[in-house]
């Protein structure tokens, strides 16, 4: 009788499993309403003293539902003060492609007959276009760059033995330097170091060095950032927090090949920044991480524009060569 009993039990408790494994097999719909967007002006505005070009990201805000992404508004121009003066101005008609072949945008571009010229002190951005809210921001441009740079060459070497090494040298250099950190302002660096690999009858190719490799540690106050892609160096506002005794280890390789060349150039970039263009790369850096990991917190794009999408940022800039 028991097992009579559990007969039409089953079958029900069958019969509510297949409609509910049918319901889910369906999926489950739930309209999520997207508040509406109101489009507002972004730009993105890196400028940096002796460059021969000047180039502004300037376009419109979208909706994750606009089909079309964000486009550049008709009429778009924005101008550079300073002390009241102009320093540049972009029409609507200067624009061009910037980047490499494969992954080029239309941006707006100044091609200057001069070197761009950037004293230090105070600079404003406002950006204009017909039925948009003016975009206006500030940033700081910093002083030249005075400082000196060293390089050891081989302080140490170590000859590679194994098969797969063909008879090259492990060479490591040493690169020092003091940065400047001034009273009661915020400094933020970026060093970028490069090394080109000369071919007779070829172009010179620059490849970044090898920092930090096999074992040699780095200086903590050093930190990579993708973004830039050179190592920031920040004083984190702090007046006390010294800039100086940085020491760097650089490899490079000796080839006994006649089929290799030889890394016969180093170059160092020591880009002075305004702060708030290190707190927008390091944000990019930390939004890119955090795109890639499921399990990490939302990390937001640092804006200091007055609609909250995008940067204007200043820089100053040196190169080190040592042959």
């Amino acid at each position: 009788m028991a097992i009579q009993f559990l007969k039409p039990l089953f079958a029900v408790l069958l019969a509510v499993a297949l409609v509910g494994c049918e319901k889910w097999a369906d999926g489950v719909i739930r309209e999520v309403r997207f508040p509406e967007h109101q489009s507002e002006l972004a730009a993105t505005v890196v400028l940096t003293g002796e460059e021969s070009k000047a180039i502004a990201s300037l376009y419109a805000t979208a909706s994750t539902l606009d089909v079309d992404g964000s486009v550049r508004p008709d009429g778009v121009e924005a101008r550079v003060w300073r002390n009241g003066t102009e320093v540049l101005h972009w029409q609507p008609g200067d624009t061009g492609l910037v980047g490499e072949e494969w992954d080029q945008q239309m941006m707006h571009v100044l091609h200057l007959d001069s070197p761009l010229n950037l004293p230090e002190g105070l600079y404003s951005i406002e950006v204009t276009a017909p039925g948009f809210e003016t975009l206006t921001a500030e940033a700081l441009q910093p002083p030249l760059i005075d400082i000196s740079m060293e390089v050891a060459f081989g302080v140490d070497t170590v000859v590679e033995n194994d098969k797969w090494s063909y008879g090259w040298l492990d060479v490591r250099d040493e690169i020092s330097f003091d940065l400047i950190n001034r009273s009661g302002l915020q400094d933020v660096y970026g060093l970028r170091i490069t090394e080109a690999y000369v071919e007779d009858g070829a172009d010179t190719s620059w490849y970044t060095a090898s920092i930090g490799e096999d074992g040699i540690d780095i200086d903590p106050r050093l930190d990579f950032n993708g973004a830039c892609n050179c190592f920031i160096i920040d004083d984190q506002n702090m007046d006390g927090n010294p800039l100086t005794d940085f020491r760097i280890d650089r490899m490079r390789y000796l080839y006994d090949d006649p089929y290799f060349s030889e890394a016969s150039v180093l170059r160092v970039e020591v880009i002075w920044m305004s702060p708030g263009l290190g707190d927008f790369y390091r944000s990019i850096d930390r939004h890119r991480q955090a795109s890639d990991n499921p399990f990490a917190n939302p990390s937001t794009v640092f804006s200091n524009t007055s609609t909250g999408f995008g940067c204007f940022g200043l820089a100053s800039r040196v190169f080190f060569t040592f042959e």
